[in-house]
C-alpha cells in the first residue's frame, strides 16, 4: 500500500519551498517596479519644472 502520509509531506514541503521562491521573486519585482516608477516621476517633474530658456539656449548651441 502506498505511503500517502509520506507523499503528502513530500508534496507539502516542495510546495512551501516553491511558494517561498515565488513570493521572494514577486517582492523583488514590486521593489524594482516602484524604483523605476519613482525615477520616471522624478525625471518628469524635473522636465516639467525646467524653464523654456534652458531649452532655447541648448537649441542655439546645437545649431552653431
Amino acid at each position: 500500500m502506498p505511503d500517502y502520509k509520506a507523499m503528502y509531506y513530500h508534496l507539502a514541503g516542495r510546495m512551501a519551498t516553491a511558494i517561498d521562491a515565488l513570493e521572494a521573486t514577486t517582492n523583488a519585482l514590486v521593489t524594482i517596479t516602484e524604483k523605476l516608477k519613482l525615477a520616471q516621476q522624478t525625471t518628469e517633474e524635473m522636465f516639467i519644472s525646467g524653464s523654456d530658456d534652458d531649452e532655447d539656449s541648448q537649441d542655439e548651441s546645437i545649431s552653431d
